[in-house]
């Protein structure tokens, strides 16, 4: 994949987070009231998962680690070799399974409450995963 390949993923990363964080910014009750708005959020939510597990995935193939069987396997395994700190680590390990449910519609349906209080907390840990990643690269 490369360093290129990592970076462009960073910055696509970087631009869902702002458009999730408009989509989230106004109070709940508005936020229900428009499908069009859930679903769009639910997908960039989405994306931003996908795309920190490549890159998790990519980091980890590169310093000689398994592939990981998991998006939430491969934040805790960017962990264990020292690329993000244990808390944030365990908050994006949360995301993983929060973008399990969406996806798998284990339990969100009809209750975009939870999914919006999750995405508004996670944006900063996204924030500050994308501030990680990018430290590690310039160290390597």
């Amino acid at each position: 994949m490369g360093i290129e390949v990592i970076e462009k993923k960073l910055e696509q990363i970087k631009e869902l987070l702002k458009e999730l964080s408009g989509l989230v910014d106004p109070p709940f009750e508005k936020f229900q009231r428009d499908l069009i708005i859930i679903r769009a959020a639910e997908r960039n939510f989405q994306l931003i998962v996908d795309l920190a597990s490549d890159i998790n995935t990519q980091i980890l193939v590169e310093k000689g680690e398994k592939t990981p069987d998991t998006y939430r396997q491969s934040f805790g395994d960017l962990g264990r070799v020292g690329v993000l700190e244990d808390d944030l680590t365990k908050r994006l390990m949360i995301s993983a399974q929060v973008r399990n449910i969406l996806v798998h519609e284990y339990d969100f349906e009809e209750d975009y409450e939870k999914f919006y209080n999750a995405a508004k907390d996670l944006i900063p840990a996204y924030q500050e995963y994308a501030k990680r990643i990018n430290l590690y690269l310039n160290r390597e």
